[in-house]
């Protein structure tokens, strides 16, 4: 039986494991363009509607792209195609220094999927992933995605209320 890499990834972030370290400072948009390249926006904006279609079939309020939050998820998937290792170390505190400070607050990161439905299909299929996408505190989403130079996309979601 072949399973995915970035199934077992979700897998283990799910269960609480983190494949990182310390948290570091994001990368700079000058940084960015230098080690790795965004994702088409059309695939941000797509896990975007994604998430809304989720959430309108439960019931529950759209929530509104957020420009801070994508830029902030971006700089995110940089740092941790940078790093080659998924992790939600510092994110919470990276937010709120950020100025995207929130009682309700979220991140859901994911690695090698090559579309918007395969990344959505992951997180859904992740418990501990689709909590966030469907938690009713939040109001606001940002999504950033970049693509390293072996051509794998680091994905991530950030949300707030």
């Amino acid at each position: 039986m072949t399973v995915r890499l970035s199934t077992l990834v979700l897998a283990a972030l799910a269960a609480g494991c983190s494949l990182g370290g310390g948290y570091r400072a994001h990368a700079t948009p000058a940084a960015l363009a230098a080690r790795h390249r965004s994702c088409p926006a059309a695939d941000t904006s797509a896990v975007v509607q994604l998430v809304n279609d989720v959430r309108r079939r439960a019931g529950l309020r759209l929530l509104g792209s957020d420009p801070r939050l994508a830029h902030f998820a971006a700089s995110r998937s940089a740092t941790m195609a940078d790093e080659r290792r998924l992790s939600h170390s510092g994110w919470e505190s990276g937010l709120r220094k950020a100025g995207l400070v929130d009682d309700a607050l979220g991140e859901n990161v994911a690695y090698n999927y090559d579309t918007p439905a395969a990344v959505m299909q992951g997180w859904m299929q992740s418990p501990g992933h689709r909590v966030n996408i469907l938690r009713t505190a939040f109001k606001r989403i940002g999504v950033g995605c970049v693509i390293d130079e072996r051509g794998h996309r680091w994905w991530t979601q950030d949300f707030a209320g």
